[in-house]
């Protein structure tokens, strides 16, 4: 059986830190059914520099794998962050979206066949754990001599925030529209939605991230961002045998008021006054 891999890295810098860590679900759907190998395995990698090690947050998560995910069912997926440093920060995260499928073997006349298996490789096979190599017209290695081909790949680009997720937004290719990210929405607001005067500890979303509203204090941990990923019930026959990956990376911040030069908050935004008082 195929596994998928979680890949979590950590990478420590003076005032930024960087988080970045994916989950992989193998999409296969034969007769009706939906099967996925969803597995994982953790990789950290601490790059420090002199006098940094006080400053440490990292992807905190509660991930139950689904080895039988069917259409109309939930995955637990629980995304959080923990301050496990010594020093407060300020953190944003922002998500990104893979999606590959592949050609179906049409011989019946309605694509239920399954898979269409090619004998060659197209030279560039795809990894199911590297969105990277994620390529319209590349191969999929199954076996010796037995290889799918990639019909439809979209792909976010992790440099460009307007790729990201749009939290409430329209989806930017349709099989993403039978993948559904299960926010924790009652912690979470926008310029449609904004916070009561009271509330204190929410997720903000402005222009493809999701800003924690409160300093993060050590051993802290923020509300929940996510709960789960759902399979639509109505998924079609033509997502057989899909790769998705939903890849958030996490960006956080000391408490100094270059955040907001360094995040490119706009003077009189909503999340530039709901940090102005709370740096220094």
């Amino acid at each position: 059986m195929k596994k998928g891999k979680r890949v979590l890295k950590i990478i420590h810098a003076h005032k930024l830190l960087w988080g970045l860590f994916s989950v992989v679900l193998s999409l296969l759907l034969i007769v009706g059914s939906t099967y996925s190998w969803i597995t994982y395995s953790d990789d950290k990698i601490n790059r420090n520099k002199p006098n940094s090690k006080q400053f440490s947050v990292v992807i905190d998560e509660l991930f139950t794998p689904n080895l039988q995910w069917i259409p109309g069912t939930v995955t637990e997926k629980r995304l959080l962050i923990k301050n496990d440093g010594q020093l407060p920060a300020f953190v944003r995260v922002s998500l990104y979206e893979f999606l590959a499928h592949f050609e179906l073997d049409m011989t019946d006349g309605t694509g239920n066949g399954g898979l269409k298996i090619s004998t060659l490789s197209s030279g560039a096979d795809i990894s199911m754990e590297d969105a990277d190599t994620w390529e319209k017209g590349h191969t999929y290695k199954l076996k010796p001599s037995q290889y799918y081909t990639a019909s439809e790949v979209y792909k976010g680009d992790k440099s460009k925030p307007n790729t990201a997720y749009v939290y409430k937004g329209k989806r930017p290719a349709e099989g993403l529209r039978y993948l559904t990210i299960n926010f924790n929405d009652p912690d979470i607001f926008d310029k449609d939605n904004q916070p009561d005067k009271e509330k204190k500890y929410y997720w903000y979303y402005s222009e493809g991230y999701f800003y924690y509203s409160e300093i993060l204090k050590p051993n802290e941990k923020t509300k929940e961002l996510i709960q789960a990923v759902s399979l639509d019930k109505n998924l079609p026959n033509k997502y057989k045998g899909s790769f998705y990956q939903l890849i958030p990376i996490m960006d956080s911040h000391d408490s100094t008021k270059s955040l907001l030069e360094d995040w490119k908050l706009p003077a009189g935004s909503y999340v530039e006054a709901m940090y102005h008082e709370k740096v220094h």
